[in-house]
Order: structure tokens, then C-alpha cells, then sequence
């Protein structure tokens, strides 16, 4: 992650405001919409200046800006998908099991990478495929024409969903635009393709849950405004080196193994859990929890991870075993495994 992000444009947290971004407005609808990543850290409001961008965009060519909910659903084993003709307006989390929740209006579609787990080669295989074919999202007429895909969390995408959205833009970049939200940097394979704003701040999501919950916390600056994982990291040490001293076995193995899904199934990649280790060992070592010598042994570890640069990710089917050989070798650093 940056160390600093780049100076960001004035804040902007409303949904509706067409002044947002004037500069990268089409004049007419025929004018192609460029390709445009929000970067910035989670909360600070990238998805709302994204859908601003958006309503702007309909406001420029006369159409309202209304989005409804709906399931894109997978078929069969291929990886080709199916629109639902259901739209759910709520879109809960109980009817995820009718396939994975999306908006769509009549300039855009958006998908939210987080909610496709492990599966999101598949999902945006089947969704690049749609968008190839004959979408009815099309803005304009003859060249200018666009279609415009959205994706939030760009950043957790697999290297194999990076190479076919690279594919779709190399082969349908004057009739395809993409849209992104992200945390980190894209992968290089993209980078070239996209202009990218940054979005600084606190995490607003947080400040309203905060608004609506009293009881809960103040985010601390320790915590990276308030971040969860650290805090799940922190006391993943603190059990693992209670093992200290003691033998493991096969079963503290399973352990290790169910760790990892945990965390995958939450989505947390690889380059993410190789930030979180390094600042909990950072924290323990100053806390006087781990020897000079063991600290030195857990940062050489880190270092020598040979997946994830540059954030590109394993292919998914590679991913756990990744995980859990690393966590092993990583553990034998300061708990003795």
C-alpha cells in the first residue's frame, strides 16, 4: 500500500451531484467514457464517487439514474452466466443463494468482486462474455458507443480475471468502458488502461455505523482507522505463541488450515495478510512479546514470500496451499512450529 496517497480532488460524498469530475464528462453520448479507477483506502467514500460520476454521466445525456438489484447467476460448469429476470430491491443476504447480487441501471452494470470469493474467474469470465455479445447497455450510436462495466474491490480479483478483463479491453476498448473501486494499485496488466483519482479520508462507512451504534468504538490511528484485521492478526499471535514449548500435530495443522479459510472467505488476499503480519510483528516485538532474534526471523519470512508482488495474485486454485505451506514456515518463526 502507498505510503502516502496522491493530493485528492475536494471530497464529494453526494450521490446525485453532476458536477463531480466535469472534466472527465463526455459532451455528447457518442464520446466515449474513459476508464476510471478510485483508489483510496476502505470507507473513504470511492463507491460514492463512482456512482456520482455515474448519475453526472446521466444528467450529461438526459437520462435519470435509477438502479435496481438483481442475481447474476452461473450455469452449469462452464462459466457462462444468465441474467435473472427477478429484481430484488432489497438484495439481502439471504437471497445470495439465487446467485451473486448486482446493480445495473440503464447505463451501467456493477458487481462487487468481494462477493464473489474464490469464484470470481468464473463470474467475470461469464460476464466478460456478455459483455462481448449483445448487452443492452449501449450508449450512443457507431463508434462512440459504450458499455459500461463496474467492478468494486477491483483489488481482490484473481491474476486469471485480470488476464480476461485485460483480453476484453485490448480487443473492445472503443466500445468498452471500465469503472473500479480499489485499495490498492491495479495490476500492471491494467494500470496503463485506466486514469486514476484517489479518495482520501476517514472511513465514512464506519463514522455513520458509529452514528446509528453510540457503543461502538472510536476508530484508533493505531489501527488503521479502525480496522478489524489487525486486531483478528494480533490475537492470532497471541494463541499461536501460547503453543510455544508445546509439540505440534496434525490436528494444530487443521488449525492452521481452517486460519487460512477464515480468513479467505472473507476475502482477505494474499498481499493483505503479508501487510497484517508485519505490522502485528511490529507491534509484539515493541511490546516486548518477541525476542530481537525471532522478530528478525518472522521479517526474513515475510520477505522471502515469492507469491503476490506487485499485487498480482495466485491462480485460486493455488491459493490455500500457498497459504497454509507460508503459514507453517512463518509459525516455526516465533511459535515453535
Amino acid at each position: 500500500m502507498p505510503a502516502a496517497w496522491p493530493q485528492p480532488l475536494p471530497p464529494q460524498r453526494s450521490k446525485t451531484s453532476h458536477r463531480i469530475y466535469p472534466s472527465l464528462m463526455p459532451g455528447n453520448a457518442t464520446q466515449k467514457v474513459p476508464n476510471v479507477v478510485w483508489l483510496g483506502p476502505r470507507g473513504a467514500g470511492k463507491k460514492t464517487a463512482l456512482q456520482a460520476f455515474l448519475a453526472g454521466y446521466c444528467h450529461r445525456i438526459g437520462q435519470p439514474y435509477n438502479i435496481q438489484m438483481k442475481h447474476w447467476q452461473l450455469q452449469g460448469g462452464d462459466g457462462e452466466g444468465e441474467i435473472s429476470t427477478s429484481v430484488d430491491d432489497t438484495a439481502s443476504s439471504k437471497n445470495e443463494k439465487k446467485g451473486l447480487i448486482y446493480e445495473v441501471s440503464r447505463i451501467h452494470k456493477a458487481f462487487d468482486v468481494a462477493r464473489m470469493s474464490l469464484q470470481d474467474k468464473n463470474y467475470v469470465q461469464a460476464i466478460v462474455e456478455n459483455f462481448r455479445g449483445t448487452s443492452n447497455i449501449l450508449l450512443g450510436e457507431g463508434a462512440g458507443a459504450s458499455h459500461i462495466l463496474v467492478l468494486y474491490h477491483a483489488h481482490l480479483l484473481s491474476e486469471e480475471s485480470v488476464i480476461l478483463l485485460q483480453e476484453l479491453l485490448e480487443k473492445h476498448t472503443d466500445t468498452v468502458t471500465l469503472l473500479f473501486t480499489s485499495e490498492y494499485p491495479l495490476s500492471g496488466r491494467l494500470a496503463d488502461w485506466f486514469l486514476e483519482i484517489s479518495v482520501a479520508g476517514p472511513d465514512h462507512a464506519y463514522e455513520d455505523l458509529r452514528a446509528a451504534h453510540p457503543g461502538l468504538p472510536a476508530p484508533s490511528p493505531a489501527d488503521g482507522q479502525g480496522d478489524a484485521w489487525i486486531r483478528f492478526f494480533e490475537e492470532s499471535f497471541d494463541k499461536w505463541r501460547a503453543h510455544l514449548g508445546r509439540p505440534w500435530t496434525m490436528e494444530d495443522v487443521v488449525l492452521v488450515r481452517q486460519w487460512v479459510y477464515t480468513c479467505m472467505q472473507r476475502n482477505l488476499r494474499w498481499c493483505d495478510m503479508i501487510i497484517y503480519w508485519t505490522q502485528a510483528i511490529q507491534r509484539k516485538f515493541r511490546a516486548g512479546r518477541l525476542t530481537a532474534a525471532e522478530a528478525a526471523a518472522a521479517y526474513e519470512h515475510l520477505a522471502r514470500a515469492d507469491t503476490g508482488g506487485g499485487f498480482v495474485m495466485l491462480p485460486s486454485y493455488r491459493i490455500p496451499v500457498a497459504w497454509e505451506e507460508f503459514m507453517l514456515g512463518f509459525l516455526g518463526c516465533w511459535a515453535g512450529a
